[in-house]
């Protein structure tokens, strides 16, 4: 990788020294959602000219080698605009690849007269992206490739070992350089959330899940209510492990709801009505921290928002006692089968009768205007 590198440094400077020909035009993706550190972004179709280097030896040819082919190396001798970033793609050989400027196809764009090079097509997808700044290098690459799919497990976003580094600075920009791993992804719920933008989500804990999921399961505006886990430290874990405390997760529903129908603000009025916010650990008899009142927000302006709304009520309605904790969503892990629907198909069950039935009817009854 230092040989691939000081290549790219050795070309660069040989680029900016006759002529700047690398170009911004247009953008090559869009975002669909920020998490933490993590961008999500919905790829175009790309059009690349590349070249895989045929050993170590022969890496620090790379960027000679497709360099040449904008320069005018092509059959029919066109200068074309280098667009940034430049493409190195790990997972194979670290190949490296110029995205051709959007105005090409692959019918309209110069054949390479260079046998070594390739032009192909990349289909639209969806990748993971993290950034950091500096000079990069192996270390470098391996540490921010290994923090991507730390995060992407923790998010329960299944993706691909085609890792790519993408270099969008010249060697003579010392300050506020950047550079980007990226991943392919299969989170097509992302293609669903960017498709509707008025679908949203929220994840609520306030004691058993099988309470909120009844409480929300016909609210207007509400479209999907799923009972899980979320909030702790353990992958995939089990009703037992969280009920034991092994897991530090709470026991919350992730509610996925139409703002056009309902919003944000009833939705926490809802919440609020249906549960005790003022014990710690415990609803009722159900006792424990995974029973914890608890909402996980999305991003910081959801929040601001929530907390608040929290603010508000814990002066007017609770006298300063709400101990419902807000934290930050990180992942969610659906619970057992069995739990689903759970006040649905045993509704008759003494749990039921005492504990759930009582909630359900309260918020139907004074909340009325919100349930179908």
């Amino acid at each position: 990788m230092k040989i691939l590198l000081i290549s790219i440094i050795t070309i660069f400077t040989f680029i900016l020294t006759a002529k700047s020909l690398t170009t911004d035009k247009g953008s090559h993706y869009i975002i669909i959602k920020k998490i933490g550190d993590i961008e999500l972004r919905e790829y175009k179709e790309l059009l690349y000219v590349s070249y895989i280097p045929e050993n170590i030896k022969d890496r620090n040819n790379s960027f000679k080698e497709v360099a040449s082919y904008i320069f005018g190396g092509n059959t029919t001798q066109t200068k074309i605009d280098m667009t940034s970033p430049v493409v190195i793609k790990l997972h194979n050989k670290n190949e490296m690849a110029f995205i051709m400027p959007e105005e090409y196809t692959l019918k309209s764009l110069p054949q390479t007269a260079n046998k070594k090079l390739s032009i192909y097509e990349e289909p639209s997808n969806i990748k993971a992206c993290i950034s950091y700044s500096g000079y990069s290098n192996k270390q470098k690459e391996e540490k921010h490739i290994n923090k991507l799919k730390e995060s992407l497990n923790k998010l329960n976003i299944a993706y691909k070992n085609d890792f790519e580094l993408l270099v969008y600075n010249s060697p003579y920009q010392f300050i506020n350089r950047k550079n980007e791993i990226v991943v392919s992804i299969e989170y097509n719920e992302m293609i669903k959330e960017k498709e509707n933008s008025n679908i949203k989500k929220i994840y609520l804990g306030g004691g058993c899940f099988w309470c909120i999921e009844a409480v929300f399961e016909d609210v207007i505006g509400v479209k999907n209510v799923i009972s899980g886990f979320s909030g702790g430290d353990i992958k995939n874990p089990s009703y037992k492990e969280v009920s034991r405390g092994l897991t530090e997760h709470a026991e919350v529903c992730e509610i996925t709801y139409n703002t056009e129908d309902i919003s944000l603000t009833d939705l926490l009025k809802i919440f609020f009505l249906s549960h005790d916010p003022t014990t710690l650990n415990r609803q009722g008899n159900d006792i424990g921290k995974h029973y914890r009142s608890i909402i996980l927000y999305n991003n910081n302006k959801e929040k601001i928002y929530i907390e608040n709304y929290i603010s508000k009520i814990n002066k007017e309605i609770f006298d300063n006692k709400v101990v419902t904790e807000v934290k930050q969503f990180n992942s969610f892990f659906k619970a057992e089968e069995y739990h689903q629907n759970y006040y649905q198909a045993n509704s008759s069950q003494p749990y039921c009768r005492a504990v759930i039935s009582p909630k359900v009817n309260k918020a139907k009854k004074e909340l009325s205007k919100y349930y179908k």
